[in-house]
């Protein structure tokens, strides 16, 4: 009954899983006194055919006096590494901190509010007492991996410069600087999605895939001003990587290692209490195993065997060369929750009520889909809608190209009436987009003036 309810009223606000064209047009207002106009459209169709990445400048270098950090500023993003082959973790966080006191000048005035901001959203009554803050962010800390650990450490002492405590104040403290790095695991999440294609999907037959990162991007998107590209260089047999995240955040949203292993976290709703006594750090973990995993099932198992140990039920898309997966993580445990953990594929039965209708291809948003699972996608229209968009957009050509797949993720209007039902919307903080075929990494990167019409990809190294 609850689907049915569901589905009535999805198809009241959009038709997103019919073949037709949604129909926007706004009703003629009848008695009001007041004329109503229809927006143009919600639809962006202007092709990326014949539109390349472009290749941003280095504006300004930066680096610390032991080499042990490098930061490039662009007109887009920061291009940050970490030398982990050279130093020590904890001279490397350091290093990365007197790094960014001397290339982002005013980064307490970006990262501050924004922390306060998420805050007041996870403890809307708290009024200045920050305690139960804190207490997460030290059960946490006690759970990250010995080497993170101390790399954290290292950046938060010196770029706090020995201020202790919470208060927003313009000047940031050793604590907000841990929690930079936890929001996702200690905070709260965001709306995401992404997309895999391959095979007979493929224009190239190679693999193509693209995640939407959305995020809160400040009170007045001063968080476009940090968005940052940080290659992690590592020794002693271990992979290096390339996270595309925030400045002076040092967990993983997404990476690509080099042994071509891509994979991002979305979250995955449960409607069950917060726990993190006990519990780790996904973010974390997904940076260990960018590290040390060489292909997308181990990474993908890896996850899913892990994810008792988390503090959120998530989703990551996981794809190599030849495969692509899902890990769809089910923290939750209590009498309310199957409990399900797995690893998806194309193959993998789906729950009762969705199907996905697109050979060699593979869709995730903010919900599992696998049967047996927790379901927070058919009862949940934003999942559920977006889930339909990119279903049927998808099956519009017989094959996508990279330009295809930059036309899908970016179709709706900035004019539009938005909402988390978009792939597109006004929280996209980036898109990034990987070509196995020629290997090319591109990311449209959202500016302070936030989401704008036929945003422009960048061409980023990794």
């Amino acid at each position: 009954m609850r689907k049915c309810i569901l589905l009535l009223c999805v198809s009241l606000l959009l038709t997103a899983c019919s073949a037709d064209e949604p129909d926007y047009n706004v009703p003629p207002a009848a008695n009001t006194g007041t004329e109503l106009k229809a927006v143009d459209t919600v639809w962006v169709m202007e092709s990326y055919v014949g539109e390349e990445a472009k290749t941003e400048e280095t504006l300004e270098t930066y680096s610390s006096k032991d080499g042990l950090c490098v930061i490039e500023k662009k007109p887009s993003y920061y291009e940050v590494w970490l030398y982990h082959d050279r130093g020590e973790p904890y001279a490397v966080g350091r290093a990365y901190a007197e790094t960014i006191l001397e290339a982002g000048r005013d980064y307490a005035t970006v990262l501050e509010p924004y922390l306060y901001e998420n805050i007041d959203c996870a403890f809307p009554n708290l009024d200045g007492e920050y305690t139960p803050v804190v207490d997460r962010i030290n059960l946490l800390k006690g759970q990250i991996p010995e080497a993170y650990l101390q790399e954290l450490e290292g950046f938060a002492e010196g770029l706090s410069g020995g201020i202790k405590g919470m208060e927003c104040d313009g000047r940031l403290s050793y604590e907000e600087v841990l929690l930079a790095s936890m929001v996702p695991d200690c905070l709260r999440g965001t709306n995401c999605s992404a997309l895999s294609v391959w095979g007979e999907k493929s224009v190239s037959g190679e693999r193509i895939i693209s995640r939407t990162m959305d995020w809160p991007m400040g009170s007045v998107n001063q968080m476009c001003t940090a968005q940052a590209v940080t290659h992690y260089v590592m020794g002693d047999g271990k992979n290096s990587y390339t996270s595309v995240s925030v400045l002076g955040m040092l967990d993983v949203l997404t990476g690509i290692n080099e042994k071509g292993v891509f994979a991002a976290m979305l979250d995955a709703g449960s409607g069950n209490d917060y726990v993190c006594e006990g519990k780790k750090c996904y973010s974390f973990a997904l940076r260990y195993a960018l590290e040390n995993m060489n292909d997308a099932r181990s990474l993908g198992e890896y996850m899913v065997a892990e994810s008792k140990n988390f503090t959120f039920s998530h989703n990551i898309i996981v794809t190599d060369e030849k495969d692509c997966f899902v890990a769809e993580d089910c923290a939750d445990e209590s009498e309310f929750s199957t409990g399900q953990s797995l690893l998806r594929d194309k193959d993998t039965q789906l729950m009762d009520g969705i199907s996905w209708d697109q050979p060699d291809s593979l869709c995730v948003v903010n919900a599992f889909q696998a049967e047996g699972a927790d379901d927070y996608l058919t009862v949940n229209g934003d999942n559920y809608i977006r889930f339909c968009k990119y279903n049927t957009w998808v099956g519009e050509k017989e094959r996508l190209s990279v330009a295809d797949v930059k036309s899908i993720v970016t179709r709706e209007s900035t004019q539009r009436y938005s909402g988390y039902h978009d792939i597109y919307s006004y929280l996209t903080y980036h898109i990034i987009i990987f070509d196995y075929a020629t290997g090319e990494l591109d990311i449209a990167f959202t500016g302070p003036e936030g989401v704008v019409d036929h945003p422009a990809f960048t061409k980023v190294s990794y």
